[in-house]
């Protein structure tokens, strides 16, 4: 496999964007995956994703949905074939892209180089009956922005220690119906306003040296849904029936802030608590009692690789 690699250039994207966005970007990877595995397809959805290998002319090579090793090599041999039987002008665009650049509206564009990123780890908690397959150990990763203002606002006015603040509502929100979710085993769904109950965070100056402030968090948030939907992927899809989701969490940690820089240097909060019920892709199916979750907060790193916008960034409302 790692052989395969070599002869290509390797990335990975969103799909949902992708294949339902308008910008030139999004027009090409429609025009290839027309050409790919699930080429037309609208039942039992219109989902695109999967590997493709493509030439940058937007010529199919070969594509597979799997994460099997053996079958994903055989797949880029097959685009390595296809791309050795091409011509120069068939591998390559003549079009002149440059023009098109600027129309290109990918959320990473609004990433918040001032603010404050932090990579949102999720996963499932010792319990007495775990599951004995991959379940056991499964983990997710998101991402969370804040704006440079939003972040300063998540601390006192006044960084002296003792002093205690109460973070924006609407911020503490957002983590709770965006972050907060079942994505331990899979995708899921994200919260509404309407369906929280609660979204505290408290922070507290906890000391002050050398112009570092370093910050006590501590809060909680809940949020329950019920509705009709599907749990059991495309089993069930057309038979839907009335289900419950939520989420009980109680969030404690730390961050340390340089006062003159208005900036971060770390940041580490754990949230703790119970989830329950299921939603359509999120493997939980057979999962639906009360169980412990649990989530982590921390500082991503600046790097081109941590660009991601985050999974539900449509609902932060950013232009």
């Amino acid at each position: 496999m790692q052989a395969l690699l070599e002869s290509f250039v390797v990335c990975a994207d969103e799909v949902n964007r992708l294949q339902s966005g308008k910008d030139p970007e999004c027009a090409l990877a429609q025009r290839v995956f027309e050409q790919g595995h699930y080429a037309g397809r609208t039942q039992p959805t219109n989902t695109r994703q999967g590997i493709y290998a493509t030439a940058p002319s937007g010529v199919m090579l070969a594509s597979i949905n799997a994460n099997d090793p053996k079958r994903v090599a055989d797949m880029l041999r097959r685009a390595l074939d296809k791309w050795n039987s091409l011509s120069e002008k068939e591998r390559m665009s003549t079009d002149d892209l440059s023009a098109e650049a600027g129309k290109i509206t990918r959320p990473e564009r609004r990433y918040p180089d001032d603010g404050l990123v932090l990579r949102v780890f999720s996963r499932d908690l010792p319990r007495a009956e775990q599951p004995s397959d991959w379940r056991a150990g499964a983990w997710n990763q998101d991402y969370a922005w804040f704006k440079r203002e939003e972040a300063r606002s998540l601390l006192p006015e006044k960084l002296r220690k003792g002093a205690k603040a109460a973070a924006p509502e609407a911020l503490v929100r957002r983590l709770a119906r965006l972050n907060f979710v079942d994505n331990v085993r899979g995708q899921t769904t994200p919260y509404g306003n309407e369906d929280l109950s609660r979204a505290e965070l408290a922070t507290e100056v906890i000391r002050v040296e050398h112009g570092i402030a370093t910050i006590e968090l501590r809060g909680t948030t809940r949020a329950e849904r019920e509705g009709v939907w599907a749990i059991e992927g495309f089993k069930d899809m057309h038979a839907q029936s009335t289900h419950r989701i939520g989420m009980e969490l109680e969030l404690f940690g730390t961050a340390t802030f340089d006062i003159a820089k208005e900036t971060f240097l770390s940041f580490d909060v754990i949230a703790l608590g119970t989830r329950f019920g299921a939603t359509q892709y999120n493997g939980r199916h057979d999962d639906l009692e009360p169980a412990p979750i649990g989530f982590h907060l921390g500082l991503a790193g600046d790097t081109p690789a941590e660009h991601v916008a985050p999974s539900f960034y449509w609902e932060y409302g950013w232009r």
